[in-house]
């Protein structure tokens, strides 16, 4: 038979009567797809995408003459697709519409790329499997800042659907899944559920369905430690081992080289290699003075009794951020916590049902293991808040546990200059503490001109548009805003809800937010702030009176005539 030739109706009943051929015809399978893109041409419309489900998502869309438009226009940048209906999170493009509900609904839009490989395609390669199991991973790491290769994933809230099959690991199901960074494969790693459960990576994914995980990655052994518990890894030629660390990186590479052809001229100048050497110390010694008085350390490590772990799982929608105690049994938090709490589209009248259900605080979490001691609900009650100043107030259960002290000691001016000290969980881990200068007002524009200049200098593409991490805010209200507070830190993800605190312990400010753009495996920032408590307070003042006159006047009146007895 000519390939392309056409059979007639003999030629057909004849083929199949010639048995036992394979004659399965191919499963189809239905999904619907909104492209959030183009709104004014695509209205937001639902296409149903009807298509044989042995094939990949990503082969099933392109038969979609409006995605493979849209594929065209939006050169150079990656496509994302997150289930909405039937099935949840962020899919993996290679997955096959066998793993899909029937009826499922997921909605497609594209962002800018910022990886080597452009429009790079995860899939498996393995041979599809009836047994298809799916489940849910948190896109932030529990104790590691980035676990996800596209930055565009790496944010609290943001959830990945893995898809795997009967009889796989864990470890194999995320290695093979592709949109991970290497360290799955090489450290050491466990899922956590409902922040109590541990399930190790080489255990089977068959019982996974639908249930959603927080990866924790453990902290690789340092060198001295390691070399401690093996005395024979201390015979390890660690010049050998500096050079290859060098070679990974070209700037330093570059500097080791120029430091070499400075050393070269100065032995021709200079008789003996001792002299070269103290020449040497002392011009490359530390100039930088960054001690810290102990007294400090001991004001800090008082205050951060006070400052709790706040955790939650709505419904599968889990995530942590840091609060503290203001007075009695009321703790603030930023406003956008309780929005990442809640989420989209809910009625705010459910808002304090939803809070007091599925929220949990904690002020002992300072290392390994968590600590549970002190951990507390909270009331379904939530009336004090504000978007713009991004501040919040819950109240906590009482349990016959006793509340830390309250942090708010009277009003303090902000300070012009001088350092800063936060203390939260940044990325939902332990307790720490980042001393910051302050970045006075008028210094704010050039502080940030300062810092792009800097990152690009470094090679750093940084993004055309510099994303407000958490309000709505522009970055020229908060370069003149008189209500914020501004400065450096490393503190990101998980700490929004810190105190902030002057050289003398005063409270001053609660971090928020900052201006941050993309660079690959890291999140340079330009500048960071917090609304200063003396504004928090002042907006309580004028539209939450009752509760002002009560916490913040008559309460204090109270601790007046205490120590007076």
């Amino acid at each position: 038979m000519k390939t392309g030739s056409r059979k007639g109706p003999k030629d057909i009943s004849n083929t199949q009567a010639q048995g036992p051929k394979d004659q399965t015809v191919p499963l189809n399978k239905t999904i619907y797809v909104t492209l959030d893109v183009n709104h004014k041409k695509n209205k937001k419309m639902k296409h149903e995408l009807t298509h044989n489900e042995r094939d990949s998502l990503y082969v099933a869309l392109n038969t979609l003459k409006a995605v493979k438009e849209e594929i065209e226009t939006q050169q150079g940048k990656e496509m994302l697709v997150r289930g909405t209906e039937g099935i949840e999170g962020y899919i993996n493009l290679g997955m096959p519409l066998s793993c899909f509900p029937e009826n499922c609904h997921v909605v497609l839009r594209f962002a800018q790329s910022k990886q080597k490989e452009e429009n790079q395609v995860f899939g498996r390669h393995d041979e599809v499997s009836a047994d298809c199991v799916k489940f849910y991973i948190h896109a932030i790491g529990k104790r590691k800042k980035r676990i996800v290769k596209r930055g565009e994933l790496h944010k609290e809230g943001c959830k990945l659907c893995i898809y795997a099959f009967k009889g796989e690991t864990i470890k194999d199901a995320l290695c093979k899944d592709g949109r991970f960074l290497s360290c799955l494969e090489n450290d050491d790693w466990k899922l956590i559920k409902n922040l109590d459960s541990i399930l190790e990576n080489t255990q089977p994914v068959d019982d996974l369905e639908g249930k959603l995980f927080q990866i924790e990655v453990e902290k690789r052994m340092g060198s001295r430690a390691a070399a401690a518990l093996n005395p024979e890894l201390e015979e390890v030629n660690t010049c050998v081992l500096s050079e290859e660390i060098v070679d990974q990186y070209p700037s330093l590479k570059r500097e080791r080289e120029k430091i070499r052809e400075n050393f070269e001229k100065e032995m021709k100048k200079i008789k003996g290699k001792t002299s070269l050497f103290k020449l040497h110390k002392t011009n490359f010694g530390k100039l930088t003075k960054n001690s810290t008085l102990v007294k400090v350390h001991k004001l800090l490590s008082h205050l951060s009794n006070s400052i709790g772990y706040i955790s939650w799982d709505n419904n599968g929608n889990m995530g942590s951020a840091t609060c503290f105690v203001f007075r009695g049994l009321f703790i603030f938090t930023c406003r956008h916590v309780i929005n990442n709490i809640v989420g989209q589209g809910i009625e705010p009248s459910k808002w304090a049902d939803i809070v007091g259900q599925c929220v949990r605080v904690t002020f002992g979490y300072e290392g390994l293991p968590e600590k549970e001691e002190n951990c507390f609900f909270v009331e379904p009650w939530f009336e004090i808040s504000d978007e713009t100043l991004d501040y919040a107030v819950l109240k906590l259960k009482e349990n016959g546990q006793k509340v830390p002290s309250g942090l708010y000691n009277g009003i303090s001016p902000t300070p012009a200059g001088g350092l800063l000290y936060i203390i939260g969980h940044p990325n939902g881990e332990a307790k720490s503490t980042d001393a910051c200068a302050v970045i006075p007002q008028g210094q704010r524009v050039e502080k940030c001109q300062e810092n792009l200049q800097a990152r690009e200098a470094q090679g750093c593409d940084y993004a055309r548009e510099w994303i407000h991490m958490f309000t709505q805010s522009s970055f020229q209200e908060v370069v003149y805003n008189r209500d914020v507070i501004t400065y450096e830190t490393s503190f990101f993800w998980g700490s929004s809800g810190s105190p902030v605190f002057d050289s003398k312990g005063s409270l001053l400010a609660m971090h928020t937010a900052g201006f941050p753009y993309l660079y690959p495996n890291t999140v340079p920032t330009i500048i960071e702030f917090g609304p200063t408590l003396e504004s928090i307070l002042l907006d309580i003042k004028q539209n939450h009176g009752a509760w002002y006159e009560e916490l913040c006047i008559n309460q204090q009146d109270v601790e007046m005539l205490s120590d007076e007895d």
